[in-house]
């Protein structure tokens, strides 16, 4: 029997497992731009990374966990990216942490559409101890950026709690055109499906408004310090 060519070869040493890893979470984000989730199988990521589906249940159990992974790691880079900000910036000034959080989230409509479906999806389906471990690294990774944040810790936590709470919401926005439910069943299964629906004016539009709210959120909270 002559093995098939168009198959990578089998990873072997750590630094082949770890490329393997990452060339199907590249895969499945790329499928995923043109392809609803609910409607994304394992099958399909199998064949766009030229694995055996055999060879990619080594690397991730469910479409959960593989898409959990995706979410861990932007939001790794986005963290990093902010957490490196920071340190050389060292804002003292709300419009200065405003424009170091923004420039951190700069093309990060993949972590938008990842964080809907975390909350909709990925948060009710994946194993429990691994869904713990998730939140748990995260909790370590938020604790060195808020550290660095020019707040006392209970408002650096209220601002990166409404800068997620806006994301979602403008996430809705550029899908759907409004901040109501978008189309899906009952636990969101569609709701992160299609890419961008408005048009490039509205979505230029709504990139700029989400701006100047996470800059006003952050001047409120900010503003809560000065005011006591």
């Amino acid at each position: 029997m002559t093995r098939d060519s168009s198959r990578p070869m089998r990873a072997r040493s750590l630094a082949e497992k770890r490329q393997r890893r990452a060339d199907i979470l590249s895969a499945a984000e790329n499928l995923w731009i043109t392809t609803p989730y609910a409607e994304l199988s394992m099958n399909q990521v199998a064949g766009a990374a030229q694995l055996a589906k055999g060879t990619l249940y080594l690397y991730f159990d469910t479409k959960e966990e593989l898409f959990l992974a995706l979410v861990d790691g932007h939001l790794e880079a986005w963290m990093d990216r902010a957490t490196i900000l920071l340190g050389e910036r060292r804002p003292r000034t709300p419009s200065q942490l405003a424009d170091v959080l923004l420039e951190a989230g700069d093309g990060s409509a993949a972590l938008r559409r990842l964080l809907v479906l975390l909350g909709t999806v990925l948060a009710r389906r994946v194993r429990p101890e691994l869904l713990q471990e998730f939140y748990e690294t995260l909790n370590a990774r938020l604790d060195r950026l808020l550290a660095l944040m020019p707040l006392e810790r209970s408002l650096a936590e209220r601002v990166v709690m409404h800068l997620y709470a806006l994301s979602i919401g403008w996430q809705h926005l550029s899908e759907s055109g409004t901040l109501g439910p978008g189309e899906g069943d009952a636990e969101g299964a569609r709701l992160d499906a299609r890419p961008v629906t408005l048009a490039a004016q509205q979505a230029g539009q709504a990139e700029e408004e989400f701006k100047l709210a996470v800059r006003a959120v952050i001047e409120r909270v900010a503003g809560v310090v000065s005011a006591v």
